[in-house]
């Protein structure tokens, strides 16, 4: 945490830009004004942290979020989580590399690679809001 707290410090007092590689969205949301969400390769939303972590709009940032374990010991998680595709499958796949675990997968997710849109001051690579 030392370290997130320096990069901080750099972004805050010495406006340093910084680019953070993490899987660790609680210390990206602490230490970043921007995010990009990844998924094999592709950027899958991007914008201002508050907007990306806060109100998520493609589905795999939604299943990233819903994922951060939060000290609620009355809140368990309710969600099922589809493993059934190989994870190499979704570099090879034609269309949407989330269709085969998307809750919101369409036809045309299996067909078309998703276009980048952008959507309420972010970018998201997703059908739904194209």
């Amino acid at each position: 945490m030392s370290i997130v707290n320096m990069f901080r410090g750099l972004k805050d007092h010495q406006q340093v830009n910084i680019v953070y590689i993490t899987h660790d969205l609680t210390t990206a949301f602490y230490s970043a004004d921007r995010i990009a969400v990844m998924l094999r390769g592709w950027i899958v939303e991007m914008g201002a942290v508050e907007d990306v972590l806060g109100d998520p709009l493609h589905p795999y940032t939604q299943n990233l979020k819903d994922s951060v374990p939060r000290a609620d010991p009355d809140r368990v998680w309710g969600k099922k989580t589809s493993l059934v595709e190989l994870e190499s499958d979704e570099y090879t796949r034609t269309g949407c590399r989330f269709a085969g675990r998307c809750p919101d997968v369409m036809d045309i997710c299996r067909q078309q690679v998703p276009p980048n849109v952008h959507h309420e001051g972010r970018m998201v690579r997703c059908f739904l809001y194209a």
